[in-house]
């Protein structure tokens, strides 16, 4: 999600997506149904094609941003914070580890939208996938969120007295980045071999 910030910005969150207001904001991947059962054949498909081409072209966007400019960012952080803290550069790794696991997800997510649009799918079968890709792209949403917008550079003072928040922090992405991986790898494993819908 995103915030307007400061200097200047309200401070209002909303999904970067839809563009809804975050607080209300439930799930933007699923397609709302009575937008194509009240419009007539091709408008309806139509607006179900943009739906899905949005989708995909913002997490395309977001997939480049991870691939370019944040994994440098993340990847001279960490060697920063290394120097700082006379450390070693893997001690901060779950900075890079943690944006390969959105740039991945990014990825993989855009697909689940050209293949949420080509596939058949009953009504409880379509309800099943949404779920699963909805609770893929939350979660990433969270981990995106921390590594995008946490003040790292708070860290940055070698007088810092005590590291708990650091590594609170720390922990924070590196569980969102296993979560995230385990979400990513069940999906695509169901999407390839065929099993999401089999008990």
């Amino acid at each position: 999600h995103m915030t307007c910030r400061k200097p200047g910005g309200c401070g209002h969150e909303f999904c970067w997506i839809c563009m809804k207001d975050w607080k209300t904001h439930k799930a933007c991947n699923a397609l709302e149904e009575n937008q194509t059962q009240n419009e007539a054949g091709h408008q309806s498909e139509l607006r179900r094609f943009a739906h899905f081409y949005e989708r995909f072209l913002a997490h395309q966007r977001a997939e480049q941003y991870a691939a370019t400019t944040h994994t440098t960012r993340m990847r001279n952080l960490a060697a920063l914070l290394a120097e700082v803290h006379n450390l070693k550069v893997h001690d901060f790794c779950f900075l890079t580890e943690g944006v390969a696991q959105v740039r991945d997800s990014r990825r993989f997510l855009k697909w689940t939208y050209a293949h949420g649009f080509f596939t058949t799918f009953t009504a409880d079968q379509r309800q099943l996938f949404e779920f699963h890709q909805a609770q893929l792209e939350g979660t990433l949403e969270r981990l995106s969120d921390l590594l995008e917008n946490h003040n790292f550079e708070t860290y940055f003072s070698p007088e810092t007295e005590s590291y708990v928040p650091f590594y609170n922090v720390r922990q924070q992405a590196m569980s969102l980045t296993g979560v995230v991986g385990k979400f990513f790898a069940h999906l695509q494993e169901a999407i390839e071999q065929d099993t999401l819908f089999t008990v």
